[in-house]
Protein backbone atom coordinates (compact mmCIF):
# COMPACT_ATOMS: atom_id res chain seq x y z
CA UNK A 1 0.00 0.00 0.00
CA UNK A 2 2.93 2.72 0.60
CA UNK A 3 4.70 1.73 -2.22
CA UNK A 4 1.42 2.14 -4.37
CA UNK A 5 0.96 5.49 -2.63
CA UNK A 6 4.42 6.49 -3.06
CA UNK A 7 4.91 5.83 -6.76
CA UNK A 8 1.42 5.65 -8.55
CA UNK A 9 -0.83 8.46 -5.71
CA UNK A 10 -2.95 5.42 -4.81
CA UNK A 11 -5.83 7.08 -2.85
CA UNK A 12 -7.33 3.94 -1.59
CA UNK A 13 -8.64 0.31 -2.36
CA UNK A 14 -12.37 0.71 -3.51
CA UNK A 15 -13.83 -2.88 -3.77
CA UNK A 16 -12.33 -6.10 -2.64
CA UNK A 17 -13.08 -9.48 -4.62
CA UNK A 18 -13.58 -12.50 -3.40
CA UNK A 19 -10.66 -14.08 -3.90
CA UNK A 20 -8.84 -11.68 -2.10
CA UNK A 21 -7.55 -9.20 -4.49
CA UNK A 22 -7.95 -5.83 -4.49
CA UNK A 23 -8.63 -2.80 -6.99
CA UNK A 24 -7.10 0.39 -6.37
CA UNK A 25 -7.48 3.54 -8.34
CA UNK A 26 -3.94 5.20 -9.11
CA UNK A 27 -1.70 7.37 -11.40
CA UNK A 28 0.52 5.65 -13.91
CA UNK A 29 4.45 6.82 -13.62
CA UNK A 30 4.65 10.19 -16.64
CA UNK A 31 7.97 9.89 -18.35
CA UNK A 32 9.86 13.35 -17.80
CA UNK A 33 10.89 13.26 -21.36
CA UNK A 34 7.58 13.27 -22.37
CA UNK A 35 7.09 17.18 -20.81
CA UNK A 36 3.78 16.04 -20.20
CA UNK A 37 2.58 18.36 -17.13
CA UNK A 38 -0.66 15.98 -16.74
CA UNK A 39 -0.21 15.31 -12.57
CA UNK A 40 -2.38 14.38 -9.36
CA UNK A 41 -3.61 18.45 -8.23
CA UNK A 42 -4.00 18.59 -4.12
CA UNK A 43 -6.71 20.39 -2.60
CA UNK A 44 -3.29 23.52 -1.68
CA UNK A 45 -2.95 23.86 -5.31
CA UNK A 46 -6.44 23.73 -6.69
CA UNK A 47 -7.15 26.50 -3.83
CA UNK A 48 -4.72 28.33 -5.38
CA UNK A 49 -5.47 28.30 -8.67
CA UNK A 50 -9.17 28.86 -7.66
CA UNK A 51 -8.21 31.93 -5.59
CA UNK A 52 -11.31 34.29 -6.14
CA UNK A 53 -12.93 32.19 -8.32
CA UNK A 54 -16.17 30.76 -9.60
CA UNK A 55 -17.38 27.35 -10.81
CA UNK A 56 -20.86 26.39 -12.33
CA UNK A 57 -21.76 22.63 -12.92
CA UNK A 58 -24.66 22.41 -14.72
CA UNK A 59 -26.37 19.34 -15.45
CA UNK A 60 -27.79 15.51 -14.61
CA UNK A 61 -26.27 13.30 -12.24
CA UNK A 62 -23.64 12.26 -13.64
CA UNK A 63 -22.36 16.21 -13.66
CA UNK A 64 -23.43 16.39 -9.50
CA UNK A 65 -21.29 13.46 -9.26
CA UNK A 66 -17.90 15.50 -10.93
CA UNK A 67 -19.65 18.52 -8.80
CA UNK A 68 -19.20 16.94 -5.36
CA UNK A 69 -15.31 15.05 -6.90
CA UNK A 70 -13.96 18.80 -7.47
CA UNK A 71 -15.29 19.21 -3.75
CA UNK A 72 -13.14 16.78 -2.79
CA UNK A 73 -10.44 17.77 -4.45
CA UNK A 74 -10.86 21.11 -2.36
CA UNK A 75 -10.41 19.59 0.40
CA UNK A 76 -14.40 18.99 1.53
CA UNK A 77 -13.91 15.56 2.88
CA UNK A 78 -17.46 13.53 2.58
CA UNK A 79 -18.67 15.64 -0.20
CA UNK A 80 -21.30 13.44 -2.29
CA UNK A 81 -21.42 10.95 0.73
CA UNK A 82 -24.84 9.20 0.52
CA UNK A 83 -27.98 11.18 2.33
CA UNK A 84 -31.26 9.40 2.14
CA UNK A 85 -33.16 12.95 3.20
CA UNK A 86 -31.13 15.42 1.00
CA UNK A 87 -32.70 16.74 -1.83
CA UNK A 88 -31.51 14.80 -4.73
CA UNK A 89 -32.68 16.72 -7.86
CA UNK A 90 -31.98 20.30 -6.47
CA UNK A 91 -29.14 22.98 -6.65
CA UNK A 92 -26.38 23.21 -4.70
CA UNK A 93 -23.96 26.15 -3.68
CA UNK A 94 -20.65 25.56 -1.82
CA UNK A 95 -17.96 28.02 -0.80
CA UNK A 96 -14.34 26.80 -0.27
CA UNK A 97 -12.15 29.54 1.20
CA UNK A 98 -12.48 32.23 -1.71
CA UNK A 99 -13.83 29.91 -3.99
CA UNK A 100 -17.43 29.10 -5.13
CA UNK A 101 -18.50 26.19 -6.29
CA UNK A 102 -22.19 25.98 -7.20
CA UNK A 103 -24.35 23.19 -8.96
CA UNK A 104 -27.37 23.62 -11.28
CA UNK A 105 -30.03 20.98 -11.36
CA UNK A 106 -30.59 20.69 -15.52
CA UNK A 107 -30.76 16.89 -16.86
CA UNK A 108 -32.64 17.41 -20.20
CA UNK A 109 -30.76 19.61 -22.78
CA UNK A 110 -33.74 22.31 -22.53
CA UNK A 111 -33.33 22.76 -19.19
CA UNK A 112 -29.54 23.28 -20.09
CA UNK A 113 -30.55 25.41 -22.92
CA UNK A 114 -32.33 27.37 -20.43
CA UNK A 115 -29.84 28.14 -17.88
CA UNK A 116 -27.57 29.11 -20.90
CA UNK A 117 -30.22 31.94 -22.00
CA UNK A 118 -30.47 32.94 -18.46
CA UNK A 119 -26.79 33.92 -18.35
CA UNK A 120 -26.13 35.21 -21.74
CA UNK A 121 -29.13 37.73 -21.08
CA UNK A 122 -27.58 38.62 -17.56
CA UNK A 123 -23.89 39.24 -19.83
CA UNK A 124 -25.49 40.87 -22.28
CA UNK A 125 -28.04 43.35 -19.65
CA UNK A 126 -24.63 44.19 -17.17
CA UNK A 127 -26.80 42.23 -14.36
CA UNK A 128 -24.64 42.04 -11.27
CA UNK A 129 -23.83 38.57 -10.53
CA UNK A 130 -25.23 37.65 -7.12
CA UNK A 131 -21.99 34.82 -6.39
CA UNK A 132 -20.26 36.53 -9.32
CA UNK A 133 -19.70 35.78 -12.83
CA UNK A 134 -18.36 32.27 -13.00
CA UNK A 135 -15.09 31.30 -14.35
CA UNK A 136 -15.45 28.04 -16.03
CA UNK A 137 -18.86 26.11 -16.49
CA UNK A 138 -19.01 22.36 -16.79
CA UNK A 139 -22.22 21.01 -18.50
CA UNK A 140 -22.95 17.44 -19.05
CA UNK A 141 -26.26 15.63 -19.96
CA UNK A 142 -28.00 12.88 -22.24
CA UNK A 143 -28.80 10.10 -20.04
CA UNK A 144 -32.06 11.80 -18.93
CA UNK A 145 -33.28 12.97 -22.81
CA UNK A 146 -32.31 9.01 -23.99
CA UNK A 147 -34.56 7.44 -21.10
CA UNK A 148 -37.85 9.84 -21.33
CA UNK A 149 -37.59 12.14 -24.60
CA UNK A 150 -36.07 9.97 -27.36
CA UNK A 151 -39.20 7.45 -27.94
CA UNK A 152 -40.31 9.37 -31.10
CA UNK A 153 -38.86 10.71 -34.23
CA UNK A 154 -40.33 13.80 -33.23
CA UNK A 155 -38.93 13.69 -29.52
CA UNK A 156 -35.32 12.74 -31.91
CA UNK A 157 -35.81 16.21 -34.35
CA UNK A 158 -37.05 18.37 -31.30
CA UNK A 159 -33.70 17.23 -29.47
CA UNK A 160 -31.57 18.10 -32.09
CA UNK A 161 -33.24 21.46 -32.48
CA UNK A 162 -32.25 22.00 -28.50
CA UNK A 163 -28.76 20.70 -29.12
CA UNK A 164 -28.29 23.00 -31.90
CA UNK A 165 -29.95 25.92 -29.92
CA UNK A 166 -27.38 25.36 -26.71
CA UNK A 167 -24.35 24.92 -28.76
CA UNK A 168 -25.17 28.21 -30.12
CA UNK A 169 -25.26 29.65 -26.66
CA UNK A 170 -22.10 27.63 -25.36
CA UNK A 171 -20.38 29.20 -28.43
CA UNK A 172 -21.80 32.88 -27.25
CA UNK A 173 -20.75 32.69 -23.60
CA UNK A 174 -17.01 31.81 -24.49
CA UNK A 175 -16.96 34.65 -26.98
CA UNK A 176 -19.06 37.57 -25.23
CA UNK A 177 -18.24 36.71 -21.61
CA UNK A 178 -15.17 34.96 -21.86
CA UNK A 179 -15.87 32.09 -20.05
CA UNK A 180 -14.34 28.55 -20.74
CA UNK A 181 -17.04 26.27 -20.84
CA UNK A 182 -16.16 22.23 -20.31
CA UNK A 183 -18.63 19.77 -21.76
CA UNK A 184 -18.58 16.37 -19.50
CA UNK A 185 -19.43 13.23 -21.81
CA UNK A 186 -21.35 10.23 -19.81
CA UNK A 187 -19.95 7.77 -18.24
CA UNK A 188 -19.69 3.71 -19.46
CA UNK A 189 -23.23 2.53 -18.43
CA UNK A 190 -22.96 -1.29 -16.95
CA UNK A 191 -25.94 -3.20 -18.76
CA UNK A 192 -25.79 -5.81 -15.76
CA UNK A 193 -26.53 -3.21 -13.02
CA UNK A 194 -29.69 -1.03 -14.39
CA UNK A 195 -32.02 -1.61 -11.97
CA UNK A 196 -35.59 -1.10 -14.19
CA UNK A 197 -37.40 -2.08 -16.74
CA UNK A 198 -37.49 1.27 -18.78
CA UNK A 199 -33.51 1.79 -18.24
CA UNK A 200 -32.87 -1.71 -19.33
CA UNK A 201 -34.82 -1.02 -22.54
CA UNK A 202 -33.48 2.78 -23.46
CA UNK A 203 -31.07 3.53 -21.66
CA UNK A 204 -27.91 0.62 -22.20
CA UNK A 205 -24.71 1.39 -23.49
CA UNK A 206 -25.10 0.71 -26.66
CA UNK A 207 -28.19 3.55 -26.69
CA UNK A 208 -25.67 5.57 -24.85
CA UNK A 209 -23.13 5.32 -27.34
CA UNK A 210 -25.82 6.68 -29.95
CA UNK A 211 -26.22 9.31 -27.78
CA UNK A 212 -22.56 10.37 -27.66
CA UNK A 213 -22.54 10.56 -31.47
CA UNK A 214 -25.29 12.64 -31.59
CA UNK A 215 -23.82 15.34 -29.58
CA UNK A 216 -20.54 15.40 -31.00
CA UNK A 217 -22.42 15.37 -34.69
CA UNK A 218 -24.15 18.21 -34.10
CA UNK A 219 -21.16 19.72 -32.37
CA UNK A 220 -21.28 19.88 -28.86
CA UNK A 221 -17.59 18.66 -28.08
CA UNK A 222 -16.32 20.65 -31.02
CA UNK A 223 -17.50 24.66 -29.78
CA UNK A 224 -16.51 23.54 -25.66
CA UNK A 225 -13.55 24.68 -24.28
CA UNK A 226 -12.76 21.38 -23.12
CA UNK A 227 -14.45 17.59 -23.30
CA UNK A 228 -14.22 15.55 -20.22
CA UNK A 229 -14.77 12.25 -21.67
CA UNK A 230 -16.75 10.00 -19.12
CA UNK A 231 -16.11 6.29 -20.64
CA UNK A 232 -12.02 7.57 -20.53
CA UNK A 233 -12.10 7.22 -16.76
CA UNK A 234 -14.89 4.71 -16.44
CA UNK A 235 -14.44 2.06 -19.15
CA UNK A 236 -11.89 -0.37 -17.10
CA UNK A 237 -14.39 0.25 -13.65
CA UNK A 238 -17.62 -0.32 -15.56
CA UNK A 239 -18.35 -3.91 -13.40
CA UNK A 240 -18.11 -1.45 -9.84
CA UNK A 241 -21.21 0.42 -10.94
CA UNK A 242 -23.53 -0.35 -8.42
CA UNK A 243 -26.66 0.75 -10.46
CA UNK A 244 -25.38 0.75 -13.82
CA UNK A 245 -24.80 4.52 -14.14
CA UNK A 246 -23.27 5.55 -11.29
CA UNK A 247 -19.60 4.80 -9.80
CA UNK A 248 -17.69 5.25 -6.33
CA UNK A 249 -16.25 8.21 -5.61
CA UNK A 250 -12.96 6.96 -6.73
CA UNK A 251 -13.78 7.27 -10.63
CA UNK A 252 -15.47 10.53 -10.07
CA UNK A 253 -12.09 11.80 -8.33
CA UNK A 254 -10.08 10.68 -11.41
CA UNK A 255 -12.61 12.67 -13.96
CA UNK A 256 -12.07 15.80 -11.43
CA UNK A 257 -8.33 15.35 -11.60
CA UNK A 258 -8.88 15.26 -15.37
CA UNK A 259 -10.73 18.69 -15.43
CA UNK A 260 -7.78 19.89 -13.03
CA UNK A 261 -5.47 19.41 -14.88
CA UNK A 262 -7.32 21.47 -17.79
CA UNK A 263 -7.39 24.76 -15.88
CA UNK A 264 -3.70 25.33 -16.54
CA UNK A 265 -4.80 27.10 -19.62
CA UNK A 266 -8.79 27.01 -19.58
CA UNK A 267 -9.05 29.36 -16.69
CA UNK A 268 -8.34 32.92 -17.74
CA UNK A 269 -5.30 35.28 -16.03
CA UNK A 270 -6.98 37.56 -14.12
CA UNK A 271 -5.75 40.54 -12.06
CA UNK A 272 -8.06 40.80 -9.07
CA UNK A 273 -7.01 36.45 -8.37
CA UNK A 274 -3.83 37.32 -6.67
CA UNK A 275 -3.42 35.94 -3.41
CA UNK A 276 -3.94 38.52 -0.91
CA UNK A 277 -0.54 39.22 1.37
CA UNK A 278 -1.77 37.90 5.02
CA UNK A 279 1.43 39.42 7.33
CA UNK A 280 2.20 37.04 9.76
CA UNK A 281 0.65 37.26 13.03
CA UNK A 282 2.68 37.52 16.25
CA UNK A 283 2.38 34.74 18.84
CA UNK A 284 0.96 34.33 22.52
CA UNK A 285 4.34 35.02 23.67
CA UNK A 286 4.60 38.31 22.20
CA UNK A 287 5.05 41.61 24.23
CA UNK A 288 5.47 45.37 23.13
CA UNK A 289 7.89 45.87 26.73
CA UNK A 290 9.68 43.02 25.72
CA UNK A 291 9.97 44.57 21.95
CA UNK A 292 11.01 47.93 23.28
CA UNK A 293 13.86 46.13 25.85
CA UNK A 294 15.21 44.65 22.71
CA UNK A 295 15.53 47.91 20.87
CA UNK A 296 16.94 49.39 23.80
CA UNK A 297 19.86 47.19 24.23
CA UNK A 298 20.47 47.74 20.29
CA UNK A 299 20.85 51.00 20.37
CA UNK A 300 23.26 50.63 23.32
CA UNK A 301 25.23 48.29 21.54
CA UNK A 302 26.11 50.45 18.63
CA UNK A 303 26.28 53.97 20.34
CA UNK A 304 28.72 52.54 22.75
CA UNK A 305 30.22 49.58 20.37
CA UNK A 306 29.58 47.09 23.07
CA UNK A 307 29.04 43.47 22.49
CA UNK A 308 27.85 42.69 25.62
CA UNK A 309 24.46 45.11 25.01
CA UNK A 310 25.94 47.60 27.74
CA UNK A 311 26.50 45.20 30.65
CA UNK A 312 30.22 45.80 30.11
CA UNK A 313 29.69 49.58 30.82
CA UNK A 314 27.91 48.12 34.20
CA UNK A 315 30.91 46.05 35.34
CA UNK A 316 32.73 49.79 34.66
CA UNK A 317 30.40 51.06 37.79
CA UNK A 318 30.34 48.24 39.71
CA UNK A 319 34.16 47.52 39.73
CA UNK A 320 37.19 50.40 39.75
CA UNK A 321 39.82 49.62 36.84
CA UNK A 322 37.27 47.95 34.83
CA UNK A 323 36.77 49.35 31.14
CA UNK A 324 34.42 48.83 28.38
CA UNK A 325 37.37 48.01 25.81
CA UNK A 326 39.11 45.79 28.08
CA UNK A 327 36.02 43.72 28.31
CA UNK A 328 35.98 43.94 24.09
CA UNK A 329 39.66 43.10 23.70
CA UNK A 330 39.69 40.05 26.20
CA UNK A 331 36.55 38.39 24.02
CA UNK A 332 37.84 39.19 20.64
CA UNK A 333 41.49 38.40 20.89
CA UNK A 334 41.17 34.69 20.92
CA UNK A 335 38.26 34.45 17.87
CA UNK A 336 41.08 37.81 15.54
CA UNK A 337 44.22 35.01 16.60
CA UNK A 338 41.90 32.30 15.40
CA UNK A 339 40.78 33.57 12.15
CA UNK A 340 44.21 35.08 11.47
CA UNK A 341 42.64 38.61 11.64
CA UNK A 342 45.36 41.54 12.33
CA UNK A 343 45.36 42.78 16.21
CA UNK A 344 46.07 46.73 14.65
CA UNK A 345 43.33 48.56 16.30
CA UNK A 346 41.99 46.36 18.77
CA UNK A 347 44.28 47.57 21.65
CA UNK A 348 42.95 51.14 23.23
CA UNK A 349 45.73 53.82 23.70
CA UNK A 350 48.37 53.87 26.73
CA UNK A 351 47.52 49.67 26.55
CA UNK A 352 50.68 47.42 25.54
CA UNK A 353 50.19 46.60 22.48
CA UNK A 354 50.53 42.76 20.99
CA UNK A 355 52.80 41.78 18.82
CA UNK A 356 53.86 38.51 17.08
CA UNK A 357 56.78 36.75 16.16
CA UNK A 358 58.07 33.56 14.91
CA UNK A 359 59.82 30.68 15.89
CA UNK A 360 59.87 27.22 14.01
CA UNK A 361 57.30 27.89 11.85
CA UNK A 362 55.25 28.89 14.39
CA UNK A 363 53.69 32.44 15.25
CA UNK A 364 53.56 33.66 19.22
CA UNK A 365 51.50 36.57 20.73
CA UNK A 366 53.15 39.18 22.68
CA UNK A 367 52.69 41.82 24.73
CA UNK A 368 55.41 44.16 26.07
CA UNK A 369 54.95 44.90 29.69
CA UNK A 370 57.83 46.18 31.54
CA UNK A 371 61.28 45.25 32.37
CA UNK A 372 61.95 41.71 31.54
CA UNK A 373 60.27 39.53 28.62
CA UNK A 374 58.38 36.51 29.18
CA UNK A 375 57.63 34.12 26.49
CA UNK A 376 55.62 30.81 27.41
CA UNK A 377 54.50 28.23 25.26
CA UNK A 378 51.51 26.61 26.19
CA UNK A 379 50.53 23.04 25.07
CA UNK A 380 53.49 20.80 23.84
CA UNK A 381 56.58 19.62 24.92
CA UNK A 382 60.02 21.82 24.58
CA UNK A 383 63.09 21.89 26.73
CA UNK A 384 64.08 24.98 28.74
CA UNK A 385 65.88 27.39 26.83
CA UNK A 386 67.54 30.72 27.62
CA UNK A 387 68.31 33.16 25.02
CA UNK A 388 68.90 36.82 24.03
CA UNK A 389 66.76 38.48 21.32
CA UNK A 390 68.69 40.97 19.68
CA UNK A 391 66.34 43.89 18.70
CA UNK A 392 67.37 45.60 15.61
CA UNK A 393 65.38 48.62 13.61
CA UNK A 394 62.52 47.04 12.32
CA UNK A 395 62.94 42.92 13.56
CA UNK A 396 64.13 40.80 15.23
CA UNK A 397 65.89 37.55 15.26
CA UNK A 398 65.98 34.39 17.46
CA UNK A 399 68.52 31.69 18.71
CA UNK A 400 67.44 29.76 15.42
CA UNK A 401 68.39 32.31 13.04
CA UNK A 402 64.88 33.26 12.17
CA UNK A 403 63.44 36.65 11.55
CA UNK A 404 60.26 37.46 13.69
CA UNK A 405 57.18 39.66 13.04
CA UNK A 406 58.22 43.73 12.44
CA UNK A 407 58.51 44.86 15.42
CA UNK A 408 58.61 48.69 16.03
CA UNK A 409 58.06 49.51 19.22
CA UNK A 410 60.89 49.22 22.61
CA UNK A 411 59.65 47.36 25.14
CA UNK A 412 61.82 45.13 27.71
CA UNK A 413 59.72 42.21 28.77
CA UNK A 414 56.51 40.48 27.32
CA UNK A 415 54.45 37.50 27.49
CA UNK A 416 53.94 35.12 24.80
CA UNK A 417 51.28 32.08 24.44
CA UNK A 418 50.63 29.92 21.52
CA UNK A 419 50.66 25.93 20.57
CA UNK A 420 54.26 24.15 20.69
CA UNK A 421 54.94 21.04 19.54
CA UNK A 422 58.21 19.92 22.07
CA UNK A 423 58.11 16.96 24.46
CA UNK A 424 56.69 18.75 27.57
CA UNK A 425 53.25 18.98 28.60
CA UNK A 426 53.27 21.93 31.08
CA UNK A 427 53.79 25.18 30.14
CA UNK A 428 57.22 26.14 29.37
CA UNK A 429 58.93 29.52 29.85
CA UNK A 430 61.87 31.09 28.43
CA UNK A 431 63.25 34.57 29.73
CA UNK A 432 65.37 36.62 27.86
CA UNK A 433 66.26 40.42 28.13
CA UNK A 434 67.42 42.88 25.38
CA UNK A 435 70.49 43.45 24.27
CA UNK A 436 71.95 46.58 24.96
Amino acid sequence: RAEAYRKYDAAGFSTCGSSGGSYIWAWNATDPSTYCRFARRDSKQLKKTLHKRRLLFIGDSMTRNMYHAMLRALGVKGSGAYDATGPKHADISNEVGTVNVDFQWAPFASDQLEAFRSLNQKLAEGTEWERGFPDLLVVGGGAWDRLHRFSTEEDQETLKVKLRELKRGIGTMIQEGGAPVAWLVPTTVNDQALNTEEKRDHMTEMDMEDMRGIYADIGLLSVSSFVVEGPAFSRARVKESYDGVHYPSQVYDAGAQILSNSFDWLLPEREDTAEDFVPMQPGMMASPYFGLMMLCFVFVSLFLFDGFMGFSCLASICVSGVLPHDLYEEAFTALRNKANLPLEGLSSQGQPKKTAFASKGRTRSCIGFGARREFRWGKGKSNYAEFAIEHERGHTKTPHGQTSAIIDEHFDTGTCVANGAGSGDEAQSVRSRRSV
